[in-house]
């Protein structure tokens, strides 16, 4: 249990470090591409955040665990989803921008429905896998569209930044860090809980899904610090929708999964209303607020309390 305590520890710290060093050549990597931080977000930093999740549902699916795998991916999406844009909000209020507001909440609702219509039967087979993963296709053409109108439409820089490929490694850098401290934090902090007697699904759902959205929370939450809020809200909803449509499907290609009953009467409805409840703040104002924060995290509290409590929610 000491060992797991320190190393849960230190993959924090891998995390926040890693973190610094993305956040810092965000700006710079756009810059040099002539487009805008959102699109460095979505194209490239929201993937390379997901990749914990990628990794862990998949060892867990391997290691006989369908119910943790699944219950990580929703899980995931709905920490990051109510959590982590309460938190970010409560620290600054967010200013939306209409890119947001007109796509990426839409895509984020659009991407849990999918996945309740499929899994609605009891599994997301491989066909399921190959209809997520054809889905995810037009949200990242259209995120590529705008990055080359974008570019089309900059004025050349004066001067290019002196190192572009020395930022670029060090950004990698700094996600490789954040996905191994992820995964520390998720593999000790689950063999804490397994030596409390946790079942599988509560452990995806709480300990896999709380652990392998850390790299989220941590780009979103500096991402504010640093008053970039585009790459806040940005990082949360691409994260979303690649993790619903993108992970769930490649890993459903792989490996088709049994789904949980809980899974489907519970937890998919609360995660397609929490998004429908971001959606409305993020699209009758400018931003995204402090007491509105408040109500996201209220609703983070009441998907804790169906897992421990074990009490069911479901919409019509």
């Amino acid at each position: 249990m000491a060992f797991s305590i320190l190393m849960f520890a230190v993959g924090i710290a891998l995390l926040w470090g890693g973190t610094e060093s993305v956040l810092h050549r965000v700006p710079k990597l756009a810059a040099w591409l002539r487009v805008s931080p959102l699109v460095v977000t979505v194209l490239l930093v929201a993937i390379m955040t997901s990749l914990p999740e990628f990794c862990v549902s998949l060892f867990a699916a391997l290691r006989g665990q369908p119910a943790a795998a699944v219950g990580n991916l929703v899980g995931s999406n709905f920490v990051t989803l109510t959590f982590v844009a309460g938190i970010c909000a409560l620290w600054r209020p967010i200013v939306v921008g209409p890119s947001i507001q007109a796509r990426e909440s839409s895509w984020m609702i659009l991407s849990a429905a999918l996945m309740l219509v499929l899994a609605m039967d009891g599994k997301i087979s491989r066909g399921d896998g190959l209809l997520l993963l054809a889905s995810y296709y037009p949200y990242f053409r259209g995120t590529l569209a705008d990055a080359r109108r974008q570019r089309r439409n900059a004025a050349p820089p004066a001067a290019g930044p002196a190192h572009p490929w020395l930022d670029i490694a060090i950004m990698a850098t700094g996600l490789g860090m954040i996905v191994l401290g992820s995964n520390w934090i998720v593999s000790h902090g689950s063999s804490m809980a397994r030596q409390l007697g946790m079942p599988d699904l509560l452990v995806g759902v709480t300990f896999y899904a709380f652990g392998t959205s850390l790299p989220e929370l941590a780009i979103a939450l500096g991402a504010v610090i640093h008053r970039h809020a585009d790459v806040t809200l940005g990082e949360i909803y691409a994260s979303n929708i690649f993790t619903g449509l993108a992970v769930a499907g490649t890993l459903c290609l792989a490996l088709p999964l049994p789904v949980e009953p809980t899974i489907v009467h519970r937890d998919l409805p609360l995660l397609i209303m929490a998004g429908v409840l971001l959606q409305m703040f993020v699209t009758t104002g400018a931003r995204f607020v402090r007491a509105e924060a408040v109500v996201m995290i209220a609703v983070f509290a009441l998907f804790i309390s169906a897992q421990f409590l074990g009490f069911g929610i479901s919409l019509p």
